[in-house]
């Protein structure tokens, strides 16, 4: 179904304790059979959840009795990232520790209550709203948390649409009649994942006008800006074609977009190209050395 998504580490490392463990359903991810094929101690109290280990090596995560079973099941696969993947008492650790570790923990709770490799075995509707309410049946958890899984998984399929150089087809259109977006002046969109490495957008979609398009060299790509954000679904809608970090120059801090090269390859008839940060932040810092070296 998908064919160009690819698993995260963190994916493949709960994806490996899983088989291990002969996880293999939906149905056996509860605190039940997790906590026995893991050996690992589950107690209930009335204060927040934790994780702990004692002296003689046991494994016991302690889970809050006041807040509701399918909250303690959220804690729970929290505290076991912590178990599985952290050391350090948080109480003493730096902040920035603290907070990778919580933030590592939050994409562990999405992964591990709907696995790629489980979500693959199951033929999902070509419409956007039935597939999220699929998987939000399935694994048993809310449409929201569904619904960020699945554009999860179609923002990187999309990815890597791109990356294998095709344009962006995606079946899970609301409006199949919505054509690519013919812009009256040029403007670039920006696509911030919530679970990417970078602090600013993922990616840059540059709409290109057919002026700019036909009459410029190349476009200014203004880093200093903040860029208007777009949503995954509204990315969806527009088509665009991909670019290459030759397509990219940066000289004295300016990053261009060489416009020409992109009417060489596509013609006139493509106006929306995607930029991908990691290629931006290479040139970038190519560019600030060399300033660095001769000043």
């Amino acid at each position: 179904m998908f064919i160009h998504y690819k698993k995260t580490h963190l994916e493949q490392f709960i994806e490996h304790i899983y088989l291990d463990h002969h996880i293999t359903s939906p149905e056996q991810i509860t605190i039940h059979d997790l906590s026995i094929e893991l050996n690992i101690n589950v107690q209930y109290s009335p204060i927040s959840s934790r994780a702990y280990e004692s002296v003689s090596g046991m494994r016991c995560i302690l889970l809050d009795n006041r807040i509701s079973p399918i909250r303690q099941r959220f804690d729970f696969l929290h505290e076991l990232c912590h178990m599985l993947r952290h050391v350090g008492n948080q109480i003493v650790l730096p902040n920035q520790f603290v907070k990778a570790q919580e933030e590592d923990a939050q994409k562990f709770v999405l992964y591990a209550t709907m696995p790629y490799f489980m979500i693959r075995a199951y033929v999902l509707s070509d419409d956007y709203n039935q597939a999220i309410h699929q998987l939000s049946s399935i694994f048993g958890v809310p449409r929201e948390m569904a619904k960020l899984r699945f554009d999860q998984i179609l923002r990187r399929e999309y990815e890597g649409e791109l990356l294998s150089g095709r344009t962006l087809h995606n079946k899970f259109k609301k409006n199949p009649n919505i054509q690519s977006n013919h812009v009256k002046e040029t403007k670039v969109l920006a696509y911030y994942d919530p679970y990417s490495n970078f602090d600013g957008p993922d990616q840059l979609i540059v709409c290109l006008d057919y002026k700019t398009l036909t009459t410029q060299y190349e476009v200014v790509i203004p880093m200093d800006e903040r860029f208007q954000e777009i949503e995954l679904e509204a990315l969806n809608d527009i088509i665009v074609e991909s670019t290459t970090s030759g397509d990219l120059i940066c000289f004295d801090g300016q990053l261009t977009l060489q416009v020409h090269q992109l009417v060489y390859r596509y013609g006139y008839s493509k106006r929306n190209f995607v930029l991908h940060m990691r290629d931006i932040v290479q040139l970038l810092e190519t560019d600030r050395r060399s300033l660095e070296k001769f000043n």
